[in-house]
C-alpha cells in the first residue's frame, strides 16, 4: 500500500505540473479569449478543465484516510446501487425537471451508498444543486427541464 500512495501522490504532482503548465499557457494566449460579450471564448472550456485538473491532483497529493475510497465500488452491491441510482435519476429528469433529481440523486446517494447522515446529505445535494444552477443556468445560460414545481 505504501508504494501504491506514493506513485498516487507521484501522478498527482505531475498532473499538478501539467495544469499549471496548461493555465499559464491559457492565461498569456493572447489570441485565445477567455470570455466576450456573447460569453464563454475558446479558452474557457480548456481552463476551467486545467483548474479541476489542478484540483483533482491535490487530492492526489494530499495524504488521506484510504478506508473509504477502498469501500466505495468494491462491493457488487455498491455497483447495483449506482447503477439502480442512474437510471432512476435518467427517469426522474424530464418528470420531476433536472435540478429536483439532481438534488435528490446526491441526497440519496450519499444516504443509501455512502451512509452518511441524512442532515449532510440534504446540505451537500443542496449547495451542489444550488452549484450547477448557478454555473448552467445563470453563467453559462442552459436551461434546465423544469419539472410540476417550477424547477
Amino acid at each position: 500500500l505504501g508504494s501504491l500512495i506514493s506513485v498516487e501522490r507521484a501522478f498527482g504532482f505531475a498532473l499538478a505540473i501539467l495544469s499549471l503548465l496548461c493555465i499559464f499557457d491559457l492565461r498569456n494566449a493572447s489570441y485565445l479569449v477567455f470570455w466576450d460579450s456573447s460569453g464563454p471564448g475558446p479558452s474557457w472550456l480548456p481552463y476551467v478543465t486545467a483548474v479541476i485538473l489542478l484540483i483533482l491532483a491535490l487530492f492526489l497529493i494530499v495524504p488521506r484516510s484510504r478506508t473509504s475510497v477502498l469501500q466505495l465500488g468494491t462491493s457488487p452491491s455498491g455497483t447495483v446501487k449506482y447503477i439502480l441510482l442512474v437510471l432512476a435519476l435518467a427517469w426522474a429528469f424530464p418528470i420531476l425537471g433536472g435540478l429536483v433529481s439532481l438534488c435528490l440523486f446526491v441526497v440519496i446517494e450519499m444516504v443509501w451508498v455512502e451512509k452518511h447522515k441524512w442532515s449532510t446529505s440534504i446540505a451537500v445535494g443542496l449547495v451542489s444543486t444550488v452549484a450547477v444552477w448557478g454555473i448552467f443556468t445563470k453563467l453559462l445560460g442552459v436551461s434546465f427541464p423544469t419539472g410540476p414545481f417550477g424547477i
